[in-house]
């Protein structure tokens, strides 16, 4: 319990709140980042968003904002929202401050172990938070309720569900992906008791529907800390059932000193990679196929060679199991297939070179580029410095062609060979040197371009017939 007065712990635009609230004797409570931002002990009084939960419906509380600042909700997505977004212009600037207010929650999941808990307001509402870190609230003086203990899991940075979890994943299995998208959400631990009821229990994640399986491995994917999620299905078994050939590669290893840890790069790949459901697909596939291609020759030396074609054949498997297709299906399978093609590049490339890499690459030409980005995990600093610096010039180079081939041409097609028939010269350079006169002609307003192939052939013959006086 928090002993600041409360007009010191808010800023004032939620202390009007919790004021009007409590005029019209509605219960109010500080739920989310700010709760946890008081529970470490952090100011918010200069934080630019507030959660709030009320015993009020959604009406009463479009009315009272109303009244208040005179601001309507935002546009909702949803026909039916569960809360109402404002945003609540400062008066000392141009900046808003958002408030994310929605009705005190009244369902819980029907688990047999919460049978006969007669949970009601505040508590309910807090027991739908799902894991106990998220399951307190502060009242408008500034006095914390924590009926689940998550204060203190908050600060010992573990993860567990308000829900007893001695039956949980017995009952419903779906949980044992949702701790592993709380664990990446946060970069906290499981508590102990939930790893061990997760591993004595991780046969039954094939019991949960596999949409829920892609779902629960998206969010899992794209959370802040995606590889703490991942550790915990590895060590928890999970990645046994439903993703067989990524939990390979943790039993894999490092192979001792013989080769960098498979499991460990990969996870650092997913976490460096762009947070969308395709890139960090392709990131936690993309090596899976050394599992299986591993060789040692006789001077101890590894190879992983055709790596990238076994991971694609591997992702083909996986895709259909989770039902990823289309548009998904192929960026994820082309990344992992061809993860290794933009690291050929070197700067001594010509403009045909990279225009060639375009063409071969297409449009997945910038995910592979992001993606070798995110693969640079070296411990070797000038290497990693080297591969970067290599990568921010193909880019470049890459702009700049597709600049250049944007640009409509001046020239009409076939022109060269015109030239060749026309002057009766062979394919080489003094043809890239006529056509390079007559853009230079073009440039400085002797000719315009875009003309007939005819209208070109006469300007050249006329410079040619000058050119053999003067000589």
């Amino acid at each position: 319990m928090t002993t600041n007065p409360p007009y010191e712990l808010y800023p004032d635009y939620l202390n009007q709140v919790f004021d009007e609230f409590g005029k019209k004797n509605i219960e109010a409570w500080l739920i989310g980042p700010r709760a946890r931002d008081l529970a470490a002990e952090l100011s918010i009084i200069d934080a630019a968003s507030f959660d709030l939960t009320v015993d009020a419906a959604l009406a009463t509380i479009e009315s009272i904002f109303f009244e208040l600042f005179s601001v309507e909700p935002q546009t909702s997505k949803d026909d039916r929202p569960k809360l109402l977004t404002f945003k609540v212009p400062k008066t000392d600037d141009d900046g808003y401050v958002t408030f994310n207010v929605g009705p005190f929650r009244n369902y819980l999941p029907p688990l047999r172990s919460l049978r006969g808990q007669n949970l009601t307001g505040i508590i309910l509402d807090l027991a739908t938070r799902e894991v106990t870190v998220q399951a307190f609230a502060y009242d408008s003086q500034g006095d914390m309720i924590d009926p689940f203990g998550g204060a203190l899991d908050f600060a010992d940075k573990l993860i567990r569900p308000v829900f007893p979890v001695d039956t949980l994943f017995r009952e419903s299995a779906s949980w044992l992906l949702k701790i592993a998208r709380y664990v990446g959400r946060y970069g906290f631990d499981a508590a102990k008791e939930v790893r061990t009821a997760a591993d004595r229990d991780a046969a039954n994640i094939l019991d949960v529907p596999r949409d829920i399986w892609r779902k629960e491995m998206d969010k899992i994917l794209c959370g802040a800390h995606p590889g703490k999620g991942l550790q915990f299905l590895a060590e928890s078994r999970v990645l046994s059932f439903i993703l067989p050939e990524i939990q390979a590669m943790y039993a894999f290893g490092d192979g001792g000193s013989q080769h960098k840890d498979i499991w460990a790069h990969t996870k650092q790949v997913v976490s460096n990679s762009d947070a969308t459901p395709v890139v960090r697909w392709a990131a936690m596939c993309h090596d899976m196929g050394k599992v299986w291609t591993k060789q040692v020759f006789r001077d101890d030396k590894i190879h992983f060679f055709r790596h990238e074609d076994m991971s694609a054949l591997l992702f083909e498997g996986i895709a259909k199991r989770f039902d990823i297709v289309g548009e998904d299906y192929e960026r994820i399978h082309y990344i992992v297939k061809n993860h290794g093609r933009v690291n050929l590049y070197r700067d001594d490339w010509t403009d045909s070179a990279v225009r060639r890499l375009i063409k071969d690459v297409g449009d997945a030409l910038d995910d592979l580029i992001a993606f070798s980005k995110a693969d640079l995990t070296s411990k070797r600093a000038d290497r990693v410095e080297m591969i970067r610096a290599l990568l921010a010039d193909l880019q470049i180079r890459v702009m700049d062609v597709r600049e250049q081939d944007a640009l409509v041409q001046p020239l009409p097609k076939g022109l060269g060979t015109q030239i060749m028939e026309r002057f009766d010269i062979p394919a080489g350079p003094k043809v890239g040197q006529l056509r390079n006169m007559l853009i230079h002609a073009i440039e400085i307003g002797n000719l315009e371009p875009n003309q007939d192939a005819e209208v070109y052939l006469s300007y050249l013959a006329d410079l040619l017939v000058d050119s053999n006086q003067d000589d």
